[in-house]
């Protein structure tokens, strides 16, 4: 080896396959294996980092292939259930969250609906009724096996079909029937089920008037022409065998009930007489009790129109009930007036609204409200439309149009619509027809498109099966192009913003290659003309060669300012320069100016360059020139926006005075949360942003966002130049947008109650906006450490929610300071 090795050409051989050795060998090692593992006649063990077995992959001990979790977490607790009662039965409705868990789990399967006649019973499998599967909630209708108050809960099961706790239990009441003759009239529904006897098996007069109690036979159960009109005798059914709201139009046979007994129309609006041109309308006026409303002539391209005095000495409400439908909760109802206020109207809204009514037959504290505030007052015909859902426990819905705390003048309504949204209440995937338009939901429950005449459409278009344009769930579009007639913003910044902290460039130049002389005098040689803006720094340059007659005495050149009018040599001198001439040979020159847009007046200045010779030989004459072959200039610049002056004098002897800087730093949200009522945490929004009033369970709400400490110590001693927040609102009421209220506050951490400071700025802000607005006049470097949220306003307009710490597009803090 010693030999081998004493051989130069062999050792450079030697090293180079060793070398060669180590890249095959670390190539193998950062090779996976994966491809080439099977797993042969068994199953993968999956294990926690304690050791613990979690789930296995592969082939089972029944010799199926799956995978099967082991050893799972239980799932956590339903929140409490909703019931209400239904005809021998309950509706149960869970609303997708968990009482002690803000997530649902990801092995989530099903919800178990367990029936018991205590409120402390266990659930187990003889009590269990139904399940509910989907992840976001869910409805389902369970039958009772008697009329007796029950008890339900609600138990979470995972894919490994272990149950977590069981829920709170709440108690339900299934409805019966209330007439005479109940075993005859169960039994009969029981005949009738599902159309086991045919019409044509029911003798004439079979079933008397005593035996069509209220609820005696659902609609539902009876095949359509299983009793005809000729087996029912005459006045054998009485209106108060009838409960109201039990037989819907979709029940009733065509020219069954002549118009003259039908005050609803047939087009799915449930208002009757909605152009108010007939007597159900003189009878709602006369129920008014007053004059104040009236039918007058001239409606909105009918004869006539429903008019309300909002004359008052105060702001005072005024409302009329058009009609009363049965809801169901959740269900979405489409509502929309035509509306006139006179020229002299005083007040804050207009409104069509529904007021919603539980199951003991008692106005909630719940309204839906569609509202113009302020309404046009111009003594024109408007139109105001909007869409609202049923909350929990509604049964009933009073709709009813409103003059609101107004004190003058006059409002008219016609052609007034209530109409329920077709798919409106279903959870998960689904679609939704209203005659606002149309929307598509997924599975979750998420809107995917929208098709609607006043809000913003999500859904690709496509040309020849090839999609060209595209917006997706989260905002992101594409396109072949894309021309923008209002503004544009990046990353919430307006793109006129970003282009304004970038230097514009040139603004003005000339070119020179002819010769001018000055024989001593003072003489003009260049005028640039451009516009000044505050806020920015300017640079001026004059360029060029000087060739003097003979050497000596020295040159001198000046730029000078006319403002807007004509410069000459006696203009405002802004700036000047000395050369010497040593000899007579060409020199090039080079004079520069920086200056601030702020130290002249906006607009318009004429600048002009001068030069003369002086204290040369006598008869001595100077020439500034170009050259055919390196031409002068004179240029202004535009640097940029201004820079504040940061620097000090140092004599070089080891001054301690540390320069001024300027830092723009950009902070993250570090917590964030809403509070309710402008009071108390709430977590049921978890980092959510939440302000305004939208109903009575939260009151008006209110946020707070924070930022990291090192704010606190970067501002310490700071001066600010600019503060800019960065918000992402994805929600207002209203599908034009609504109104942030944004205030200061000094809360380190979060707090659990609501404060902050009384200087407020209102911004308006569009639905799924996020963008920067600038905070400078409400931000104190010395104790503001966060921003609030706070209308302290009940007004819709003002209802919104903007994304918090850890969701997409959070809150950012940008601050340019000195220090």
């Amino acid at each position: 080896m010693a030999t081998f090795l004493d051989n130069q050409s062999d050792a450079r051989r030697m090293a180079a396959l060793l070398a060669e050795y180590d890249r095959r060998l670390q190539a193998l090692e950062r090779t996976t294996q994966a491809s080439r593992t099977s797993i042969e006649g068994g199953a993968l063990p999956i294990y926690a980092k304690d050791g613990t077995l979690r789930g296995s992959v592969g082939i089972q001990p029944d010799g199926t292939v799956a995978v099967v979790p082991h050893n799972s977490t239980p799932p956590p607790t339903p929140t409490t259930p909703t019931v209400e009662p239904v005809l021998a039965g309950l509706v149960i409705n869970w609303d997708g969250l968990f009482a002690d868990s803000y997530t649902t789990p990801a092995d989530f399967s099903h919800i178990q609906v367990h029936l018991g006649g205590a409120a402390d019973f266990t659930p187990d499998a003889g009590t269990l009724a139904a399940t509910i599967t989907g992840a976001r909630g869910g409805t389902v209708t369970v039958a009772t096996a008697s009329y007796a108050a029950v008890h339900v809960r609600l138990v979470a099961a995972n894919t490994a079909g272990q149950p977590g706790p069981p829920s709170a239990s709440v108690a339900g009441t299934p409805r019966q029937v209330d007439g005479p003759d109940l075993s005859k009239l169960l039994d009969l529904a029981v005949w009738l089920k599902d159309g086991s006897i045919p019409g044509s098996k029911l003798v004439a007069q079979t079933i008397g008037a005593d035996l069509l109690a209220a609820n005696a036979v659902v609609a539902g159960k009876i095949d359509a022409g299983a009793i005809k009109a000729r087996e029912l005798a005459a006045q054998s059914v009485e209106a108060t065998h009838i409960r109201a709201g039990q037989i819907e139009a979709t029940h009733l046979k065509a020219g069954a009930i002549t118009a003259d007994k039908l005050a609803l129309g047939t087009t799915g609006n449930v208002i009757p007489d909605a152009s108010f041109e007939g007597e159900v309308t003189a009878a709602r006026v006369a129920e008014s009790g007053g004059s104040l409303w009236a039918v007058v002539s001239g409606g909105n391209n009918s004869a006539k129109s429903l008019q309300v005095s909002a004359a008052a000495s105060e702001p005072t409400t005024r409302g009329l009930r058009l009609v009363s439908v049965p809801v169901l909760p959740g269900e979405a109802l489409y509502l929309a007036v035509d509306y006139q206020c006179s020229t002299d109207w005083a007040g804050e809204s207009v409104k069509v609204y529904a007021h919603w009514v539980d199951g003991a037959g008692k106005e909630m504290e719940a309204w839906g409200v569609v509202e113009a505030k302020p309404p046009v007052r111009d003594g024109t015909w408007q139109r105001l439309a909007g869409q609202v859902k049923a909350p929990d426990q509604a049964v009933r819905a009073n709709v009813a149009v409103e003059t609101f705390a107004s004190t003058a003048g006059t409002v008219r309504f016609d052609n007034a619509e209530a109409r329920p949204v077709i798919g409106g209440r279903d959870a998960g995937a689904r679609a939704e027809l209203s005659p606002q338009g149309l929307r598509l939901f997924d599975r979750d429950g998420q809107e995917a498109v929208a098709l609607t005449a006043d809000r913003p459409n999500y859904l690709t278009f496509a040309s020849a099966g090839t999609p060209v344009a595209t917006i997706d769930q989260r905002g992101s579009a594409g396109f072949q192009d894309l021309a923008v007639a209002g503004s544009l913003s990046v990353g919430g910044d307006p793109l006129t913003r970003i282009l304004d902290r970038l230097p514009r460039g040139i603004q003005a130049i000339d070119y020179q290659a002819s010769v001018i002389t000055s024989t001593g005098t003072e003489m003009g040689f260049v005028e640039l003309a451009f516009n000044s803006e505050p806020g920015r720094t300017y640079r001026i340059v004059l360029d060029c060669f000087c060739d003097p007659s003979v050497a000596g005495g020295e040159l001198q050149i000046r730029f000078r300012d006319g403002g807007a009018s004509t410069p000459s040599i006696t203009s405002p001198q802004m700036q000047w320069g000395v050369w010497p001439m040593r000899s007579d040979d060409w020199m090039r020159v080079r004079l520069e100016h920086v200056f601030r847009g702020d130290d002249l007046m906006p607009g318009l200045h004429r600048f002009l360059s001068t030069f003369r010779n002086v204290n040369g030989p006598g008869g001595q004459t100077v020439t500034l020139r170009g050259h055919d072959t390196g031409l002068g200039l004179m240029y202004i610049e535009d640097l940029g926006p201004h820079v504040p002056e940061t620097g000090i004098y140092n004599n070089g002897g080891g001054t301690t005075t540390r320069p001024v800087q300027q830092y723009t730093r950009t902070y993250p949200a570090a917590w964030s949360g809403s509070y309710a009522n402008r009071g108390s945490y709430n977590s049921y929004y978890g980092n959510a942003m939440m302000q305004g009033y939208i109903s009575s369970t939260n009151g008006t709400q209110a946020s707070l966002v924070g930022f990291p400490s090192s704010l606190t110590s970067d501002l310490s001693g700071a001066k600010i130049q600019k503060a800019e927040l960065f918000l992402y609102f994805e929600h207002w009421y209203y599908n034009d947008g609504g109104t942030a209220v944004i205030k200061a506050h000094s809360h380190a951490a979060r707090p659990s109650s609501f404060s902050c400071d009384s200087q407020s700025m209102a911004v308006g802000w569009g639905k799924n906006v996020g963008k920067w607005v600038d905070i400078t006049s409400i931000f104190d470097s010395t104790s503001w450490r966060g921003i609030a949220l706070d209308p302290n306003n009940t007004s819709l307009s003002y209802y919104g929610r903007a994304r918090g710490y850890g969701q997409d597009n959070p809150p950012q803090l940008r601050v340019t300071y000195t220090k």
